[in-house]
């Protein structure tokens, strides 16, 4: 059982203060800085399933980080819930009156809780759907369940209009398409006309579930804000999708958004401003706030191209669009810090991009720009950031046992050997998966060696997807030092999938042929399995 602490701040502080101290105000700072979450048998939510599958599409979270919040210092972090247990405790720490909790549902859909400190909070599961009951006060289980209910209640099919339109591209590449574009276009073009009829509907009822909640008394004025915001800013990220997706959509399928925004916006206070710092700490506002700094400061960077003989792509040149925030005069200091810390991440997370003196040089401008040691210090743990460079890939094997390429290579150098790199997270790996285990199906193990590097960051994911994945065979290294090594531009590996071939302790391929492409990887281990 794994005990994790987290911060929400409440997104809006909306009744003022008495000048005068009550006897409630003095029970309010009695109250421990703490909100307990019980998960009776809990299920696990974050793999979506296709209509009838019994295995899933594809896994948000692989390590069941299944609880989504935003800690006390503007990072997005997930607490872990163990499946295993009958019953499983987390301890959310906070100091702030309320506290936002986040849970994954059907894989890509979050369910959204507002807790106040002190409260204990039951989930119990019918099926998969997690219910919530707040032990220590009394609250209209419709309001603390509203996420779940509203779906159940509105949605015409298994998601909401909504949530289908703003997470369509996701569902529809995992869900149904792979990575057919073609199909994708097709089926999204088929589904358009049915989500703008249903998302008119389904809009008309939450509102007026809502509204009645508001007016029997069910729902205090801060939790009907929060809801309110919500469905605000949840509709800005559709009318953002819908004009990325579809920069030719007419004005008639935007209205119909743009009206239920300004009806949204007619909820909310008159004097309440739509950004703010506090919002920050909203995972709905959030998500708005980094779509809006991605949209305006990438077309202000360049890009980074990388090709290799088999591939070839390009990636926004992170560090220019991080100093073009920089210089922005219409953005708050926070506001700055959030999306300054967003690119540094993403310079770290696509690493084999940038060089390594480019990343220690970011890192460092932003820790000594904001002095902010708890997102500098998440960084380095996050990624597994280190601050020297080595010459060799350093590799662990899943007892823990350390070697390197140089060293592997040279005690199979009587062999051949092909090269997986891989990551847990890398869709385009996992999908070469099946076709790597038929591939060594063809081959004596006396013939060709099979070696899979993952580039994740920690153990837990790495071992988590070799065994959902069911990869028994060939020999499995996890690289310690990815991105720190010299090895790795020196190989041109920006990028995974990746894979090559080693024969007589030489590299004689260094952009191989994928697994899927049998016949030609299988005619490329031939040309040195006839030298042997």
């Amino acid at each position: 059982m794994k005990h994790t602490s987290f911060l929400f701040l409440c997104l809006l502080i909306l009744l003022s203060c008495s000048d005068k101290p009550s006897e409630t105000a003095i029970e309010e700072k009695e109250k421990p800085n703490q909100i307990t979450l019980i998960f009776k048998n809990p299920v696990q939510n974050g793999a979506y399933y296709k209509p009838n599958a019994t295995k899933p599409s594809f896994y948000t979270t692989q390590t069941g980080d299944e609880i989504e919040f935003i800690d006390d210092n503007l990072i997005t972090q997930r607490l872990h819930i163990d499946f295993e247990a009958e019953i499983d405790t987390v301890i959310v720490k906070s100091q702030r009156e309320w506290v936002e909790v986040s849970l994954y549902y059907k894989g890509v859909d979050q369910l959204k809780y507002l807790f106040q400190k002190g409260d204990t909070v039951l989930f119990d599961y019918e099926g998969s759907k997690p219910i919530a009951y707040v032990q220590n006060r009394s609250e209209e289980f419709r309001v603390t369940n509203f996420d779940l209910i509203e779906g159940d209640s509105i949605a015409t099919s298994e998601f909401t209009a909504a949530m289908f339109i703003e997470k369509q591209p996701l569902l529809n590449y995992f869900g149904e398409n792979g990575n057919n574009l073609e199909e994708y276009k097709q089926i999204r073009k088929k589904k358009e006309e049915v989500n703008l009829k249903n998302f008119t509907q389904e809009f008309d009822k939450k509102m007026e579930m809502l509204q009645s909640l508001k007016v029997k008394g069910l729902i205090d004025k801060r939790q009907y804000q929060y809801r309110v915001l919500n469905q605000y800013f949840q509709l800005a990220e559709i009318i953002a999708v819908e004009k990325r997706l579809n920069p030719e959509i007419e004005t008639n399928e935007t209205n119909i958004y743009t009206e239920a925004i300004n009806r949204v916006r007619s909820e909310l206070p008159t004097s309440f401003n739509l950004r703010n710092d506090s919002l920050l700490y909203s995972n709905r506002y959030t998500s708005y706030f980094i779509r809006s700094i991605r949209a305006e400061f990438n077309k202000k960077a360049d890009y980074y191209e990388y090709k290799t003989e088999a591939s070839g792509g390009r990636i926004t040149n992170y560090p220019q669009a991080y100093d073009s925030v920089q210089v922005a005069r219409h953005l708050s200091q926070i506001e700055k810090m959030k999306a300054q810390y967003y690119y540094v991440e993403y310079i770290f997370k696509d690493a084999g991009y940038f060089p390594i003196e480019t990343r220690w040089e970011y890192l460092n401008k932003f820790k000594n720009q904001y002095q902010d040691t708890a997102m500098y210090n998440h960084l380095i743990d996050k990624y597994n950031i280190k601050f020297s460079i080595d010459n060799d890939l350093k590799l662990i094997n899943t007892e823990g046992e350390s070697t390197s390429l140089e060293a592997l290579v040279a005690s199979k150098q009587d062999k051949v050997i092909y090269v997986d790199f891989w990551a847990s997270w890398c869709t385009p790996c996992i999908k070469e998966m099946p076709y790597s285990k038929e591939i060594q199906t063809e081959f004596d193990s006396d013939q060709l060696i099979y070696v899979y590097l993952s580039a994740d960051r920690k153990d837990l994911p790495w071992e988590n997807s070799m065994k959902r994945h069911e990869l028994n065979t060939g020999l499995h290294f996890r690289i310690d030092n990815a991105g720190y090594t010299t090895k790795m531009e020196e190989l041109n590996i920006p990028a995974l999938p990746h894979y090559m071939i080693y024969h007589n302790g030489q590299l004689v391929k260094k952009d191989a042929p994928r697994p899927s492409e049998k016949d030609k990887l299988i005619a490329e281990f031939n040309r040195y399995l006839g030298d042997q």
